[in-house]
């Protein structure tokens, strides 16, 4: 009988069931992973502890949330605030005073401060503190998979409580120290701690914000 060591539920095992996975089968997260509620996953890196995280970050589930993170730009040692709002058929990301909206085939981009918005993703409006609009969720998947390449030991699987939330850890040694991806079940980040960046997530709630979609 075939392990199912490709589903989203591996994810929220305990860590003692990856390291078996591992060690039992290690060729189990190899090829390309299937289509899991209409997103289509990359190819994985062959180690269960990274793929895990992979699951949930390469795409976030339909639930509905609100996230709010503080993030340190460690250039600069800024500090930032931002908060990501997934509600029926639209989604916000608010970075200091920038807001992205998503909403079917719209998106904008809105300056709060002056209450004026342009209709594209302007990822440009974040780029001195080093985040995107998807942040949460692509853009470390993104990073996490180049880090994986980049390892020089083996990754480390752990599970923590972050914002009130479980999430599903991985450490990746790298030259000049080791960084950290946690991902909660639903996809979203839950805390990240590398070289230029720290992000934690500071609450989460089941309801979406709608004040999040206001352009002013």
């Amino acid at each position: 009988m075939a392990f199912p060591c490709r589903s989203r539920h591996v994810a929220s095992r305990s860590v003692a069931v990856l390291v078996a996975c591992v060690a039992l089968l290690s060729s189990c997260f190899t090829g390309e992973r299937p289509t899991v509620g209409g997103c289509a996953f990359a190819e994985t890196t062959g180690r269960v502890e990274i793929d895990s995280v992979l699951d949930r970050l390469d795409c976030v589930s339909p639930e509905l949330f609100t996230a709010d993170y503080t993030v340190l730009t460690r250039l600069g040692d800024f500090t930032s605030t931002a908060q990501v709002v997934q509600a029926p058929g639209k989604r916000s990301i608010t970075i200091n005073m920038v807001r992205y909206i998503y909403e079917g085939a719209s998106m904008i981009t809105c300056d709060l401060s002056e209450g004026t918005c342009e209709g594209e993703i302007n990822e440009a409006r974040t780029s001195d503190v080093l985040l995107t609009s998807e942040f949460y969720a692509k853009a470390m998947a993104a990073r996490l998979r180049v880090d994986a390449d980049r390892r020089i030991g083996d990754p480390v699987a752990s599970e923590i409580t972050q914002g009130g939330q479980q999430a599903l850890c991985v450490d990746i040694p790298v030259t000049g120290g080791t960084k950290r991806y946690c991902a909660l079940e639903s996809g979203a980040l839950a805390l990240f701690d590398g070289s230029d960046l720290f992000i934690e997530l500071t609450g989460f709630s089941a309801t979406p914000d709608n004040t999040a979609f206001a352009t002013r």
